[in-house]
């Protein structure tokens, strides 16, 4: 796994790891690619849970929790382009905004998910840790 996700993720409880062949099957569903830094994070640790050095908590779902997880949300129809695949453990939802290519990571209120204002954070998963422990 990269070193520095590591690091900014040692506060985490972490799972243990999927296959790729897990992560490729859930990327073929959907026709997407993930990020080659998730897809290793996913590999070692199959979602994680808990708070970063900064005090803010984070939820990474397991993979297998990202097609029925996104259901709630109308995979494609009232989150048109998002694949939710993490959270604050509150209303901030995390996702790949697969409108974009490569996929870019954003920060939405589960409140409103008529893709109201996204916010970015990143263009892969490493960027996206290191602006959630700001």
């Amino acid at each position: 796994m990269n070193e520095r996700i590591n690091n900014l993720t040692r506060g985490l409880t972490k799972k243990q790891g999927t296959t790729r062949a897990e992560i490729e099957k859930v990327m073929s569903f959907l026709g997407v690619t993930f990020p080659e830094d998730y897809i290793e994070f996913m590999i070692e640790s199959n979602g994680a849970e808990g708070f970063l050095q900064n005090g803010r908590y984070l939820m990474i779902d397991p993979i297998e929790h990202i097609i029925p997880g996104n259901q709630p949300y109308g995979l494609g129809s009232s989150g048109p382009g998002l694949i939710i695949f993490g959270s604050d453990g509150g209303c901030i939802l995390y996702a790949f905004d697969i409108r974009q290519t490569p996929p870019m990571i954003v920060e939405v209120d589960a409140t409103c998910m008529e893709l109201g204002p996204l916010i970015q954070c990143g263009r892969n998963f490493e960027e996206f840790i290191e602006y959630i422990n700001k």
